[in-house]
């Protein structure tokens, strides 16, 4: 799957936005799904080199029984 992320930014132009993740706490997640934690790195390696910018966006709030859900995004600059 991280290979349609990859796709996805060589062929993306300056602005265009892709959600990554968006069905729960990614912080969390990544330790459970390896598939997921390449992704979330893959896009951290892009932001930390200045070729995306990442945002969240809280889709549902936490309790302390529930992780909260957000929604992963990367914008290509």
């Amino acid at each position: 799957m991280l290979s349609n992320y990859e796709t996805w930014y060589k062929k993306a132009n300056s602005g265009d936005t892709i959600t990554y993740y968006d069905k729960g706490y990614l912080a969390r997640q990544r330790f459970f799904d390896n598939n997921l934690r390449d992704i979330a790195n893959y896009f951290m390696r892009l932001a930390e080199a200045k070729k995306v910018n990442l945002f969240q966006k809280r889709l549902a709030y936490g309790s302390p029984s529930k992780d909260p859900v957000f929604q992963y995004i990367a914008q290509k600059i």
